[in-house]
């Protein structure tokens, strides 16, 4: 039997390096639903508009080694724990000795548009369709962006980067929802505004107007926009289905300890399919591309020991640019948290800090991101903040460099890039 992993993004590709190197005599075998794996999916809006060649989005391609077996363009139809089995959709049974789910999920697309029946309509989620999308863009430049996640903020940037038109359509009141403050959004949003992207908040795509076989308009509230593209960047949901019945879904979703073991000793998970639940009784799901590097890690490493380790490092950070705006999420808004914060308009600078029991729970660094390997170094080691709070949260503030020096030979900080 050998050791299974289902999915090839980032986690499912990082547990079969891992587990190649750290058992060496284990036949390992990599499933993954898509005909290609190991690229970024982070640079998916950058090669849809044609900035970055195709070969460049790929990390890695899979070396010649007799103990590591590829199988792409598979689905998992089923899975047996009593048998110790995956069941593939061509009908081939996998016995495993042990296992790690790391499928990700597939895009969530809004009832509406759960059947497109006409051209023009794509989600933002893999190569594939990245591929049709490049080619339907070239002559298609009008376009609506359906969601204000990360993913659909910067697929709208490098849309009008292109100098096609943008509509962003964001279903709260402010982009980033799950990531920042209504405040921090704000100056994002004002940024995404003077590039010339038209937002609307508070609503979704209600209806789709469709002319000769492709979308021609969508109804937002109650206006109409015209639009010859529909780009849904709405998130994604775990693909949970070939689990239902195996006793691993708790309430449909798949709970894993901080060592990423679930219900099965023998069976881990790791990146978007897992929902790691912690001591205190709550789950947290990062969603990161640094995360699903280190979960593809620790669950490898995991397999084989009688006392599996737990995750190092639960915070989740994305650093990026968003056409000249700079910003770092350290982690996102917390109820009840006390609020530290620097503000500066002028300069389209806006420092905060989300602090509970005297520690860094989360926050953002917009417009200056001085200091945010240091702070999230104090996250990590959950570190009481004990000086003053300008010290902390102030650009380049004293405070910062003292912590940095403190913490040099104890832990590496860390800046974490989507």
């Amino acid at each position: 039997m050998v050791c299974a992993v289902v999915g090839g993004g980032v986690a499912g590709i990082q547990a079969a390096i891992i587990c190649r190197a750290q058992w060496q005599d284990k036949p390992v075998i990599l499933i993954d639903a898509e005909q290609e794996m190991g690229y970024y999916r982070s640079l998916l809006p950058q090669f849809m508009v044609g900035k970055l060649e195709e070969e460049k989005l790929f990390f890695w391609h899979p070396e010649k080694d007799p103990l590591l077996t590829v199988r792409k363009g598979m689905r998992v139809k089923s899975l047996s724990r009593a048998t110790q089995s995956l069941y593939l959709e061509d009908g081939e049974r996998i016995e495993y000795e042990r296992l790690i789910l790391a499928h990700g999920g597939s895009a969530d697309m809004p009832p509406v548009l759960s059947e497109p029946s006409c051209k023009g309509i794509f989600p933002v989620r893999d190569l594939t369709t990245a591929r049709k999308i490049q080619k339907w863009i070239s002559t298609h430049t009008d376009i609506v962006v359906l969601g204000g996640s990360l993913v659909g903020v910067k697929t709208a940037v490098h849309l009008r980067q292109a100098d096609m038109k943008v509509s962003l359509v964001v279903r709260r009141n402010h982009t980033l929802l799950r990531a920042l403050s209504p405040r921090a959004a704000q100056l994002v949003d004002d940024h995404l505004q003077r590039m010339g992207i038209d937002l609307l908040f508070g609503h979704t795509i209600e209806k789709i107007r469709i002319k000769k076989g492709a979308i021609s308009a969508v109804r937002v509230g109650t206006k109409w926009l015209t639009c010859d593209t529909l780009l849904v960047a709405t998130g994604a949901t775990p693909d949970v289905s070939f689990l239902e019945g195996s006793g691993l879904l708790d309430q449909g979703e798949l709970v894993v300890s901080s060592a990423l073991q679930t219900r099965d000793p023998k069976i881990f998970a790791a990146g978007d399919a897992a929902t790691i639940s912690m001591k205190e009784g709550r789950k947290i799901s990062p969603g990161t591309w640094p995360h699903a590097v280190s979960q593809g890690k620790c669950s490898a490493q995991n397999l084989f020991q009688p006392v599996p380790s737990s995750l190092k490092i639960l915070t989740w950070v994305n650093c990026m640019n968003l056409h000249g705006l700079s910003f770092v999420i350290l982690g996102p808004p917390v109820t009840g948290a006390e609020v530290l914060s620097y503000v500066n308009p002028s300069e389209g600078v806006l420092r905060e800090l989300f602090v509970v029991d005297g520690c860094i729970v989360g926050g953002a660094l917009i417009g200056d991101i001085s200091g945010a390997g240091p702070l999230h170094a104090m996250m990590i080691a959950n570190r009481k903040i004990d000086r003053i709070e300008e010290d902390v949260v102030y650009p380049h503030g004293r405070a910062l460099s003292l912590f940095s020096d403190s913490l040099e030979q104890k832990r590496q900080a860390y800046i974490l890039s989507s």
